[in-house]
């Protein structure tokens, strides 16, 4: 390529990726709750877009199990199905165990200041009693860790499947884990990180991940395996 060619222009994002992403983050924040219909028309006129678009991105959802279409009858945002969080669970640890492991080989100074600057700002949030940003850094942290070990495409990869999980961490009402909690074990895992024990790492991060398990019993003594 010459200096006077122009670089290739980056391909915008489409309007059913963006209605799509939209939509998944309401119900995983649980601005669109379990059960609650959502009406094409409505949304489309809503969001300024065709509903093509608003179409695409429900069936997306549908796939993941996140919203519900039946014929002739409309569509729902999916009740928040157990099954679904323990597999997200099952899948989840045995892939970022290995994923700590190896960044305990291959992390650098700068990833280790990146985990501890966003453990700090986590701090932040909680002393602000800001649930949903401390929400969002607690996905910054696990996603950094993807970073440090070269495995972003697997972050990428988990995203999907994790939707599931943090339904339940941020809707039901039976989530007992205070921010210090999460926060103390994310500085474990840093400090494991940094002394480069992988051991240690992949403890701390088996713990920090099976905490959702007793969560889970909870929930399914109180319910028919679904939560709305």
């Amino acid at each position: 390529m010459s200096a006077t060619t122009p670089p290739p222009a980056m391909k915008p994002r489409s309007t059913a990726q963006n209605v799509f992403e939209l939509l998944r983050r309401d119900i995983v924040f649980g601005v669109l709750r379990p059960l609650e219909p959502i009406r094409e028309n409505e949304l489309a006129e809503r969001l300024g877009v065709s509903r093509t678009p608003v179409r695409e991105a429900l069936l997306r959802l549908a796939n993941l199990g996140l919203v519900e279409i039946f014929p002739q009858s409309g569509t729902r945002v999916s009740p928040i199905r157990l099954e679904k969080v323990r597999a997200a669970q099952f899948i989840r640890e045995a892939v970022e165990v290995e994923v700590v492991r190896r960044a305990c080989r291959t992390a650098t100074d700068a990833h280790f200041a990146e985990i501890r600057n966003l453990i700090e700002d986590q701090v932040v949030a909680a002393g602000r009693n800001d649930l949903r940003r401390l929400f969002e850094l607690d996905e910054e942290f696990h996603r950094s860790i993807h970073k440090a070990a070269d495995l972003l495409a697997v972050a990428d990869e988990l995203d999907d499947l994790k939707v599931h999980q943090n339904r339940l961490r941020y809707v039901s009402v039976h989530w007992p884990r205070s921010a210090d909690s999460i926060i103390a074990e994310h500085r474990l895992i840093l400090e494991a990180l940094r002394r480069r024990d992988e051991e240690q790492a992949a403890a701390a991060m088996t713990t920090h991940l099976r905490a959702v398990l007793p969560v889970l019993d909870q929930v399914a003594g109180d319910a028919d395996g679904s939560v709305s």
